[in-house]
């Protein structure tokens, strides 16, 4: 508006500079509008698949926890079997009958 009233090439100058700054303002918003909505993007992107992960990494994780049971309890040795206490009688023996040494004891 200067530069129509006052019409000297310093003026024009300035005239024209003010408009290519606020041509560059405006690329400039547009290009920010953009490198929002990829941000906004990346973040979603990010997001699902942390939780991805933290599930495959939580399923992994209770998996090895069965392996590693299961491998554990694979090398204790099992125990020996214990002998029983007491007074067997024959017929819990099975077939076997009491030799003529043992009846007299």
């Amino acid at each position: 508006m200067h530069s129509t009233v006052v019409g000297s090439p310093r003026a024009i100058t300035v005239s024209i500079e003010i408009i290519r700054t606020f041509a560059g303002m405006m690329a400039l918003v547009i290009s920010h509008g953009d490198l929002a909505k990829l941000l906004a993007e990346s973040q979603e992107k990010t997001e699902a698949l942390a939780i991805s992960q933290d599930t495959f990494s939580r399923n992994t994780r209770a998996r090895l926890t069965q392996v590693f049971d299961a491998l554990r309890e694979r090398m204790t040795p099992p125990e020996p079997p214990k002998r029983p206490i007491g007074f067997i009688t024959p017929e819990d023996k099975g077939s076997k009958k009491p030799s003529a040494a043992r009846l007299k004891t």
